[in-house]
């Protein structure tokens, strides 16, 4: 055995927690640590309409350590709203909104709200194009589970169900 080898295992006696046991240590504690956990996710009530079935949330979820994400869901009749990929031609569903408002009782679109939310359209080239979409959203009344989705010029895009409630 080496001289070094034997200084190595004479400090590794020593301190059993330096070298092996820290590893060990660590893999415990990141095995006793949920890989994704949305427990700390927190979910604030910011608009309910008195007449249509609407509410915005306001989430705040910490992954972790890692990163806290931001962002605003919109149930619509106790359903979440998810807006299938087809319709824009996004890479996925969009159930997360970058900003969301709805109308107060005295407006005249006290049906709808406005949800601006990042289009990522995957282009030939392999690459993401990303893009912010400002869209309006009209319920089709208080006991109808469908929307119907309008740009801010009015023009019609599309109608899409409300999510199954989880």
């Amino acid at each position: 055995m080496s001289e070094a080898a034997r200084a190595r295992s004479a400090y590794v006696a020593k301190h059993p927690l330096h070298a092996r046991g820290m590893r060990a240590l660590l893999a415990l504690a990141l095995a006793a640590t949920p890989m994704a956990s949305n427990a700390d996710a927190k979910k604030t009530l910011l608009f309910e309409s008195a007449v249509y079935p609407w509410k915005i949330h306001y989430v705040t979820d910490r992954q972790r350590w890692v990163r806290e994400d931001r962002y605003y869901t919109v149930e619509h009749g106790g359903r979440p709203l998810v807006l299938p990929k087809t319709l824009f031609g996004t890479v996925r569903d969009v159930d997360r909104f970058v900003a969301a408002s709805g109308f107060a009782s005295g407006e005249t679109h006290v049906d709808s709200v406005l949800l601006v939310f990042e289009a990522r359209r995957a282009k030939p080239d392999g690459f993401e194009q990303r893009e912010f979409v400002a869209i309006l959203a009209r319920s089709g009344g208080a006991r109808s589970s469908t929307v119907a989705l309008y740009t801010l010029q009015g023009e019609p895009i599309g109608d899409v169900e409300a999510e199954p409630a989880p």
